[in-house]
């Protein structure tokens, strides 16, 4: 049986993709447990290319970035020269640059490429209802339950957490030679991201702390 280390190269379209994993066994029925996973994301894109009748990329490019002139974001390919672009590492006993990896792998669970300045941007426009509605923004930021009515501190591509009573939106990804964390506290409006060209460490630790500095009087 082939593994995701097996296929990392190959350039799979979407539903190839989805075949890959489709007949996996389920791990729980619906709404039972909680557990993150980028197979739901990799459908959720091919529903978006199948209502669009856009390719995954080329919908979020005209529909996010073009509109909001994110203009240091896009979907990633190994092919264009891009000015500054930066090369993902990763440490053996030395740094070493990254495995090769097709971006058709990830595809809507973690291919785009962006800044800290652009993904300022994003923020601003999710908090200021730019892109979706003040009811799709409701909805995404809720924090669901499963059937026994516990929280699964989980929305529409949000962790919903509460540290020391503060809540906050966030996410971090990972893909190789690069890791990335973003936090939201909403009641503060402060936004703190963190991206790392290594996938050796995690932003994830001082993006919070950053976050927590803030709030300091």
């Amino acid at each position: 049986m082939k593994t995701l280390n097996d296929i990392a190269e190959q350039d799979l379209t979407p539903i190839a993709l989805i075949d890959f994993f489709k007949n996996e066994p389920m791990d729980f029925l619906p709404g039972e447990k909680f557990q993150y996973n980028n197979s739901g994301y990799v459908i959720l894109g091919y529903i978006v290319e199948q209502i669009s009748g856009k390719s995954y990329g080329d919908f979020v490019q005209e529909y996010i970035f073009d509109k909001l002139e994110m203009k240091a974001s896009l979907y990633a390919n190994h092919h264009q020269i891009i000015k500054e672009r930066a090369y993902g590492y990763q440490q053996k006993e030395d740094y070493v640059q990254k495995r090769y990896i097709s971006y058709s792998l990830p595809y809507a669970s973690g291919s785009l490429m962006s800044t800290v300045g652009d993904l300022l941007i994003w923020q601003e426009a999710l908090k200021n209802n730019t892109l979706i509605s003040p009811e799709t923004t409701q909805k995404a930021f809720t924090n669901y339950t499963l059937n026994n009515g516990e929280p699964i501190n989980y929305g529409y591509g949000w962790h919903i957490v509460s540290n020391n009573d503060i809540k906050s939106y966030e996410h971090g990804g990972s893909i190789f030679g690069f890791k990335s964390m973003a936090v939201y506290l909403p009641e503060f409006d402060v936004y703190v991201v963190g991206l790392t060209n290594c996938d050796c460490n995690s932003p994830t630790k001082i993006v919070k702390q950053i976050a927590e500095m803030t709030l300091q009087p």
